[in-house]
């Protein structure tokens, strides 16, 4: 009988490891997409959204991402840049605005930003501004979120392109909590189409 349950907890401890590489390989598979082709002939830039401080500035990790915007928009003046998010809980402002001023303060007139504030997670970023793309249009993100976004997308019929922005850490014990989060909700975009 001991033997029995062991090999049971074998089969499904094997089985979970085996789901997280699955989803650790995919996540890492789209985690360096920011080639020069990525960066052409752009007509729409979405950013999505992603955590607010209490000063109204977006967080490292948004930066990140408005910061990759910006190098897009630099290289592409005719695009527009789409900004997403709603107001958290436990945000000043909505992810969009803090967004849209930072991208203001970077030199971006306000004529090329068009805000979305009401979605709450990627797959609402997605379906919210869905209405705003024409033409080539690149969903910018973290590297460690860029093949969920994808996924999503795709589950929407939405045929967009993903530039990953950099993740820069200043403390390595960050990335179980990025990967480990990311690993969640890849399952459940798998399981449920949305998160």
């Amino acid at each position: 009988m001991d033997e029995k349950i062991y090999q049971i907890l074998s089969f499904f401890l094997g089985a979970i490891l085996l789901i997280l590489l699955v989803c650790l390989g995919l996540i890492f598979s789209k985690s360096n997409d920011r080639t020069a082709d990525k960066a052409r002939d752009i007509d729409t830039i979405l950013v999505l959204g992603s955590r607010i401080n209490a000063d109204e500035q977006p967080a490292k990790i948004t930066q990140e991402r408005l910061d990759a915007a910006l190098l897009l928009a630099a290289k592409n003046p005719q695009a527009k840049i789409i900004v997403s998010g709603a107001k958290g809980a436990d945000e000043p402002v909505s992810e969009a605005f803090s967004m849209k001023k930072y991208l203001m303060a970077h030199a971006i007139s306000a004529e090329r930003i068009t805000s979305e504030n009401k979605a709450t997670d990627t797959a609402e970023n997605l379906s919210y501004s869905k209405k705003y793309f024409h033409g080539k249009t690149v969903v910018v993100t973290n590297d460690f979120h860029l093949y969920r976004a994808l996924y999503l997308a795709s589950r929407q019929g939405l045929k967009v392109e993903g530039y990953a922005a950099k993740t820069e850490v200043t403390n390595p014990l960050y990335y179980p909590n990025y990967y480990g989060h990311e690993v969640l909700g890849l399952i459940y975009a798998f399981v449920f189409g949305t998160g």
